[in-house]
């Protein structure tokens, strides 16, 4: 059930990855020198070199040159794969396949900040399931993980190419958009409120299932927020609203002067 969403920009592009991968091949290529050099120096300062046939001797340095620099440069250049694969994960819900907390919020300070400095809009959603305490305590939590990994497929599917999801709670999901001012994040709030409630479960066992969830919508343009922090307060107490008010249902942030 883990999946990668397709919504989401790469925060590193194809020729940044690329030019890393290069620079610890050539930083593995480099400390392949050691071990000629290193040969080099004892023969030399041995007094081992007439010992053998000077061409031998040749060609047993070219043979440790070119063999150390491919086995290191190639060591390198798997090792700079791994590192990125491990930053990924790192950045990753395991369940749902989703951006986790921490990059979450990571990510909404850059675009916060970016929209203060261009003057552009920008909008969270945050979502949590309805009754979902109900799910695991009638199901069992493998159930309730195949839930939420199901609305995780869902939001990311409805969510539109350059906004962010990302998983920031037990069953709570949030959703970053840039550009977008909060009539825009309310109509697409209400779209995934639909698309969640339409979309049946199916389970193991050959049942099924629905859920409901409740959405919270803040954009800057009408919070007026001074950090971060602030639009997400903002979109969390309209989240608790909904879930006040009556559940399955969108509530907007309040306009501040």
């Amino acid at each position: 059930m883990i999946f990668k969403p397709e919504t989401e920009n790469t925060e590193i592009s194809p020729e940044e990855r690329l030019k890393k991968r290069k620079k610890r091949l050539v930083q593995g290529m480099f400390l392949g020198l050691g071990a000629p050099l290193g040969w080099a120096v004892i023969v030399f300062a041995g007094g081992f070199f007439n010992m053998a046939d000077a061409r031998y001797q040749v060609w047993i340095f070219i043979y440790m040159l070119v063999g150390s620099m491919i086995v290191f440069g190639a060591f390198g250049y798997i090792t700079g794969r791994n590192e990125e694969r491990f930053a990924a994960l790192s950045l990753v819900d395991h369940l749902t396949g989703l951006y986790n907390p921490r990059y979450f919020h990571e990510r909404v300070k850059q675009e916060f900040a970016l929209a203060k400095r261009h003057g552009a809009p920008l909008t969270l959603i945050l979502l949590d399931l309805d009754h979902f305490k109900k799910v695991n305590d009638t199901h069992g939590h493998q159930v309730g993980d195949l839930v939420l990994a199901e609305v995780a497929r869902t939001v990311a599917r409805t969510v539109r190419v350059g906004d962010t999801v990302a998983r920031v709670g037990g069953e709570e999901f949030s959703v970053i958009m840039p550009k977008t001012d909060s009539l825009g994040g309310r109509d697409l709030a209400e779209r995934i409120r639909l698309a969640v409630k339409e979309n049946i479960v199916q389970l193991p066992s050959g049942g099924e299932i629905s859920v409901k969830v409740s959405l919270g919508v803040s954009g800057m343009d009408r919070v007026r927020a001074e950090t971060s922090s602030e639009l997400f307060a903002a979109v969390d107490k309209a989240l608790y609203e909904a879930k006040e008010s009556g559940r399955d249902r969108v509530v907007e942030a309040e306009a501040k002067d």
